[in-house]
């Protein structure tokens, strides 16, 4: 049973590694729609509740390279009126 696994583990890994090719840039939500932002927040900073549908969500903000997107537009605009009170480093 180890067997059968570690092969199925090591074909999966192969068959994602390509013969060479590089694949085509894929675009995320960071990239697309907030420009320079590396990374993107799933919750929403002021309240920590999760953003549930991320693509929906209103309101993006980028800080320090992260994109956040909040549930409210209070959220939104106390977020934007002091970032490091939401953030911790």
């Amino acid at each position: 049973m180890k067997n059968l696994i570690v092969i199925c583990l090591a074909l999966a890994f192969f068959s994602g590694a390509g013969c060479g090719n590089k694949p085509e840039k894929q675009e995320t939500p960071a990239t697309t729609q907030a420009g320079a932002a590396r990374m993107v927040s799933l919750m929403d900073p002021v309240d920590k509740s999760k953003i549930k549908n991320f693509k929906e969500a209103k309101y993006p903000y980028v800080y320090e390279g992260v994109e956040y997107r909040f549930n409210s537009k209070e959220h939104y605009e106390a977020f934007k009126k002091d970032p490091s009170k939401y953030v911790s480093k």
